[in-house]
């Protein structure tokens, strides 16, 4: 008789025991799924805040060279020895200019001397056309 309900007993424990197993395993199963997706998940938000961090990072530095550049624009456009300097700069300009003129006009008059002596007046100014005067003069104490 005990050998009977000892029977009765573990094929009733395995009918219930069995199915409880497997629940647990699914479970278990489930569980680790959970978990998994959760890993995942928390991967991601950490890829997510990684970016943002980057992201910050780069407007940040964006920021400071568009300040730098606002300061260096702000520098060229307060320039006020640049307004003081054109006009004596177009002066220098026009005299140059009227140098190589006369020493063209002073060149067709006498018929001597070449080109080299207009090229000369414009790129030395005022300096270039002091040789060429003492040059004229030497070739005019010449001739009489």
């Amino acid at each position: 008789m005990r050998k009977l309900l000892f029977t009765i007993f573990i094929a009733a424990s395995f009918n219930y025991f069995l199915p409880a197993l497997a629940i647990a395993e699914e479970h278990e199963d489930i569980d680790m799924e959970r978990i998994q997706h959760r890993f995942e998940i928390e991967e991601q938000e950490m890829e997510l805040e990684q970016r943002r961090r980057e992201m910050e990072h780069d407007n940040q530095l964006r920021e400071l060279e568009l300040e730098k550049h606002r300061a260096q624009l702000k520098h060229f456009q307060h320039r006020p020895h640049k307004d003081k300097f054109m006009p004596l700069i177009l002066i220098c300009l026009v005299v140059h200019i009227l140098v190589a003129v006369w020493v063209y006009q002073d060149i067709r008059v006498r018929g001597t001397g070449s080109g080299l002596w207009i090229v000369i007046a414009l790129l030395a100014g005022l300096p270039g056309v002091l040789v060429y005067a003492v040059v004229r003069l030497g070739d005019a104490k010449k001739s009489d």
